[in-house]
């Protein structure tokens, strides 16, 4: 079975444990009025969570508008660039047409012509002209007959062939300047969910700054409610709490050991000399040895003991389903079932090889683990 398996089965195990009740004696004052400040920036946070759910939701309504906007933009393109490919064979129809009802009409200019030549406008000259010579006079004056008739026929026939190619190309450009119309608008349309988006980004920017500001702050005053509990001897079993309020603190926990220096983040690397890639589920950290490993958060210790592919490692329960894991301590200072607050030590650092860490970090949600460096505060606050 694999390390992550084990650490899987380890995790679904814990899972069922309870959290253990205690009554607490009453607190001081300055206790309560630390713990009111906690409630309040909780209940500040949950708002923002709660914003930003909502931003998160319109945001994504609005990628879908866009893409939906830009799919019917990319649709009247091609329609429009189709329009124009038929204006323009419509415009070169119809200037055929019209060079072919121009070659009739001077052609019928020259017949014209010719029979004012013979002496006489109209079909007289042909008809004379047929009684004088050698061929049969019925079929001369047929056949001039039928010519004239053809020529007819052929100029109304390329007149009507250039008012049809006419109307198709007003017809055609009409409906280009309907596409144009229809593609200014989506580009308006785009160009304001765009903005739209842009300010919605810019709102979840500052609100996400906001709110790790605010989980800072909870921290610290979390960190202030431990020590007051320590020292007045006020130790209070609160994992259900503890939950909904570890998960405001995303983004502001205290780092386990202070100064450490991250060796591997979280999430797949590839090796630059084999080609191999590995993934780590958490963060190594190097810090001196002898550094004292500390809880990132209140909770319970669910597991302490040696533990295959992780060394020494002590999980916290921090409520439900969230954990987090200390893994390749030298010497553990808790045993399952102690219950820890925010900065307590629970573990103890060795020696790394070189290159390498001594402390690894990880932040799971059930089975799930979390990039830790998402949780923790910014280095240096």
């Amino acid at each position: 079975m694999s390390r992550g398996r084990l650490l899987a089965v380890v995790l679904a195990v814990l899972g069922a444990v309870g959290a253990v009740s205690g009554q607490e004696p009453s607190p001081p004052q300055e206790l309560l009025q630390v713990r009111q400040q906690i409630r309040e920036l909780e209940t500040r946070l949950a708002g923002l969570e709660q914003r930003q759910t909502d931003l998160a939701a319109q945001r994504q309504t609005l990628e879908g508008e866009l893409r939906t906007a830009a799919q019917h933009l990319s649709e009247w393109e091609v329609e429009l660039r189709r329009a124009q490919q038929a204006v323009n064979e419509a415009g070169r129809s119809a200037e055929d047409a019209r060079k072919q009802l121009d070659g009739a009409v001077a052609r019928l200019r020259l017949q014209v012509s010719l029979l004012a030549v013979l002496g006489r406008a109209g079909l007289s000259p042909l008809v004379l002209h047929a009684l004088g010579s050698d061929r049969d006079l019925q079929e001369r004056v047929t056949v001039a007959l039928a010519l004239v008739d053809e020529e007819r026929l052929r100029r109304e026939e390329v007149a009507r062939l250039a008012d049809a190619r006419t109307r198709s190309l007003s017809l055609l450009s009409q409906r280009k300047g309907e596409l144009e119309a229809l593609r200014a608008q989506g580009s308006e349309r785009r160009a304001e969910l765009e903005g739209i988006r842009q300010r919605v980004l810019a709102e979840s920017a500052r609100l996400e700054q906001t709110r790790r500001a605010g989980a800072v702050a909870l921290a610290d005053a979390q960190e202030s409610e431990t020590r007051l509990e320590r020292l007045w001897g006020v130790v209070t079993q609160r994992d259900e709490r503890a939950s909904g309020s570890v998960r405001l603190l995303r983004g502001g926990l205290p780092w386990p050991v202070a100064g450490a220096r991250v060796v591997q983040r979280f999430g797949s690397r590839r090796d630059q000399q084999y080609g191999t890639v590995t993934v780590s589920h958490g963060l190594v950290l190097a810090a001196p040895p002898g550094s004292e490993a500390r809880a990132v958060a209140s909770g319970r210790v669910a597991f302490a003991q040696f533990f295959k592919g992780y060394g020494n490692l002590v999980i916290v329960q921090h409520g439900a389903d969230l954990y987090s894991l200390y893994a390749r301590l030298s010497s553990m200072l808790v045993r399952a079932g102690d219950r820890v607050g925010m900065s307590d030590p629970v573990g103890v650092l060795g020696r790394a090889e070189e290159g390498d860490g001594n402390l690894y970090l990880e932040m799971r949600v059930g089975k799930q683990a979390q990039d830790p460096m998402g949780w923790l505060k910014p280095a240096g606050k």
